[in-house]
């Protein structure tokens, strides 16, 4: 579109093969797996083509296939790297059954990175490997002693670059969750959260986001009686976010499972404070000056009164 003479795209899809993405809990697995034995003979052909200096792999956010990179003769880099994480065993009521699917993908992802030599060989020929968080630095320690360097896997558009707004508080507290409304993403312990929150706070908790757990969302608001504290918007497009950023007091979300969240970074460019799980994440996106952290640990036996 903007006719850059100097970028040139290659595609490699595999178009025939997407119904391996529908198989139950590891199809998203074996379609990746699929594409990279693809793109490999499609970036050797390339590479045989053109001379390049340097290369680098931007996976989605897990090490467990390694690169197909790692054996071109060139500077690779390799990530920013996430995943890896599993709940604290405290929060795994949140998760419900769900935490045991976290527990078998967690397993899945070590399994296969055991058993996958790209994955050693990556890590070794990498001359940079970038991290999103301290969980994913861990795991390459395990292949390799190479120095990781820090790089968030997500960040934010020119169009967020705003003037810091003054919020007055003289109304009602308007809370805000944002995201899919799906197990990993903890809005049912954001909803009893609020609960908690004493009678003489006047609030408004507005969720925005749709998913498969929206409906369970909606009878834990009727069962606590929260019917007029609390709007679903439903999914909303950029345009229409931005006055719901702009009306918004703080950002209530406690994900248990998320090692880089783009939520919170977005509520914190229009300048709401973050109020989270010090976990994962959003333990080294959400610093004292920017929010308030909840610590995860097995003594703290009430997370809902202990975020309100």
């Amino acid at each position: 579109e903007n006719n850059i003479p100097e970028l040139h795209f290659y595609f490699s899809g595999i178009a025939e093969l997407k119904s391996t993405k529908n198989i139950p809990l590891v199809g998203e697995y074996i379609h990746y797996y699929l594409w990279l034995i693809k793109a490999r003979k499609k970036i050797k052909q390339v590479a045989g083509e053109n001379v390049f200096t340097h290369a680098h792999h931007v996976t989605f956010s897990s090490i467990k296939f390694g690169t197909p990179l790692y054996n071109l003769h060139m500077k690779v880099v390799l990530g920013p790297l996430g995943g890896g994480a599993l709940p604290d065993g405290s929060l795994k009521k949140y998760l419900g059954r769900n935490y045991y699917f976290e527990l078998f993908k967690y397993m899945m992802g070590d399994f296969l990175s055991y058993i996958n030599p790209t994955v050693r060989s990556s890590i070794k020929r990498a001359d940079c490997i970038l991290v999103s968080n301290d969980i994913a630095a861990a795991i390459i320690k395990k292949y390799s002693t190479i120095q990781v360097c820090k790089m968030f896997d997500a960040g934010l558009s020119d169009n967020f670059e705003m003037p810091f707004k003054v919020r007055s508080l003289s109304g009602i507290l308007n809370i805000l969750w944002i995201g899919g409304i799906v197990p990993r993403k903890g809005l049912n312990l954001a909803i009893e959260a609020v609960a908690h929150l004493p009678a003489y706070v006047n609030f408004h908790f507005h969720i925005v986001g749709d998913g498969p757990l929206k409906s369970d969302a909606e009878a834990l608001v009727r069962l606590l009686n929260l019917q007029d504290k609390v709007t679903f918007t439903g999914k909303l497009s950029y345009d229409l976010l931005e006055p719901v950023f702009e009306k918004s007091h703080l950002l209530l979300f406690p994900s248990l499972i998320d090692s880089c969240p783009m939520q919170v970074f977005e509520s914190m460019a229009y300048g709401l404070p973050v109020v989270t799980l010090n976990h994962q994440g959003m333990k080294e996106q959400v610093t004292v000056h920017t929010g308030v952290k909840v610590e995860v640990n097995s003594h703290q036996k009430d997370y809902p009164k202990a975020l309100a």
